[in-house]
């Protein structure tokens, strides 16, 4: 999910982005996904995006949990 506010966007990824290497490699897929082609140009779409504005990515799967289990 895409929020915009004038020149500052937050990229909310949810499963787009699973691990670290993924921002650096968009093609690398995981078991997981149904649909890795889909998956793969998503992220690079997502990662090419070429805009004057900041992007912030809220991506859950890349940092550690708010509450310890």
């Amino acid at each position: 999910m895409l929020v915009a506010d004038g020149r500052e966007l937050a990229l909310v990824t949810g499963d787009l982005l699973v691990h670290a290497l993924q921002l650096l490699h968009p093609e690398l897929s995981y078991s997981h996904e149904i649909g890795p082609e889909a998956a793969r140009r998503s992220r690079k779409r997502m990662l090419d995006h070429a805009t004057a504005t900041t992007l912030h990515l809220a991506t859950p799967h890349l940092t550690e949990p708010f509450i310890s289990a």
